[in-house]
């Protein structure tokens, strides 16, 4: 388009504007206004749909690998959806019964435990308090001037509304999940057609990317699709091998519902912060009530945080935040910038967000991220990435 003179005038800046194509952009603005009215009514029902587009887009390329195999499209969403609830109805045979039975007699019991463990702290209590009084002086300089027994007292009330607080914000989720229980029956059969039709939708989308810009589109979705399916993927990878060692854990340590509790640690470990201090909370209480001392109390929780520091720190970062191929210490610092800005849905999206945001930077402006001078490594003897000494 010519750049237009406005200079001599109102004259040329009127007939500019005359010659704009008012009908299609007014056409353009009010079906635009049209549809994100209708989005917005019917928003409430558009998350389990989103959900199966999302997974569709993770499963597509395992899809696409099957087709150039040979492999029609159709045969190939049959297998994996085959393959899926087969996974499912295994893990129903070995897990589920163990599981089921552990929980049923868990609750079971939840009165005899509560009362025992009432009756473990009293006990506990009344000991620190007489500790508490034979050296009562030594401690009041030192600016202890409660007894233990009191100023637990005082603390129960901030702990028990902390512990309300969290077991009423699982409630309502459970809750939630339980009124979604249509979506068992939405998000399996959008996938499918989803899965079918996945190139076709994503021809669609990028009709509206211009012409010479289509082939860099393309790449960069294939790309940011393909780091959150290898997040995905090294998560649950990282979510198995922590339950299974926490269930080799509270095995060892002859803990009750040991199962349960390892394959509840391995779910709630996908949940940042929240799920690993439930988790734990969960294995002192039953170590507690099972009455063999304070020794496997204090055991099980520093075996329990030890466990969980080498994951946090040395399993999860190099699995999950290798397979998107970000560093370490990048991957750390994503989880806890996401944590501070958008609390815990951030710190669950933080590391493939990090890691497609430095590609599509990658993309963009190529020299930015890179670390490789020829001249100075042939200089100075460097590996490539590398300043020499």
């Amino acid at each position: 388009m010519e750049s237009q003179d406005f200079s001599r005038g109102p004259q040329n800046l009127s007939q500019w504007l005359l010659g704009l194509p008012w009908r299609r952009l007014v056409t353009g603005l009010a079906v635009l206004a049209a549809w994100v009215a209708f989005v917005w009514r019917v928003a409430a029902i558009l998350p389990p749909f989103l959900i199966a587009l999302f997974a569709a887009a993770l499963l597509d390329p395992v899809v696409c690998r099957m087709e150039k195999r040979g492999v029609p499209r159709q045969r190939a969403v049959g297998a994996i959806f085959l393959l899926f609830f087969a996974t499912i109805a295994l893990a129903g045979i070995l897990l589920v019964p163990a599981v089921v039975r552990q929980t049923s007699d868990l609750v079971t019991n939840l009165p005899q435990y509560g009362d025992s463990a009432s009756q473990y702290f009293s006990s506990q209590s009344r000991r620190a308090d007489e500790w508490y009084r034979g050296n009562e002086k030594t401690l009041r300089a030192m600016g202890m001037v409660e007894s233990p027994s009191a100023y637990l007292s005082g603390q129960a009330g901030p702990i028990s509304e902390l512990l309300r607080g969290y077991l009423s914000s699982i409630n309502g989720a459970v809750s939630a999940a339980f009124g979604q229980i249509l979506w068992i029956a939405i998000i399996p059969l959008s996938l499918f057609w989803f899965l079918l039709e996945f190139q076709k939708i994503k021809a669609a989308l990028l009709r509206y990317v211009p012409r010479t810009n289509r082939h860099k589109a393309a790449r960069m979705t294939d790309e940011v699709v393909g780091i959150f399916g290898k997040y995905v993927r090294g998560l649950t990878k990282v979510c198995l091998l922590y339950g299974l060692g926490a269930t080799i854990l509270f095995a060892l340590l002859q803990l009750r519902y040991g199962l349960f509790l390892g394959v509840a640690a391995g779910v709630l470990y996908a949940v940042p912060y929240v799920g690993p201090v439930l988790a734990v909370v969960g294995a002192a209480c039953v170590a507690t009530v099972m009455h063999k001392g304070v020794g496997l109390v204090v055991l099980t929780v520093v075996l329990f945080l030890i466990m969980h520091f080498a994951f946090d720190y040395g399993v999860t970062p190099r699995v999950v935040g290798g397979s998107v191929g970000l560093h370490p210490l990048v991957n750390i610092f994503a989880l806890m910038a996401g944590a501070t800005a958008f609390g815990v849905w951030g710190m669950l999206l933080a590391v493939p967000v990090a890691a497609s945001l430095l590609r599509i930077v990658d993309a963009l402006y190529p020299s930015l991220l890179r670390t490789h001078d020829a001249g100075v490594d042939s200089v100075n003897g460097a590996k490539p990435g590398e300043i020499a000494c």
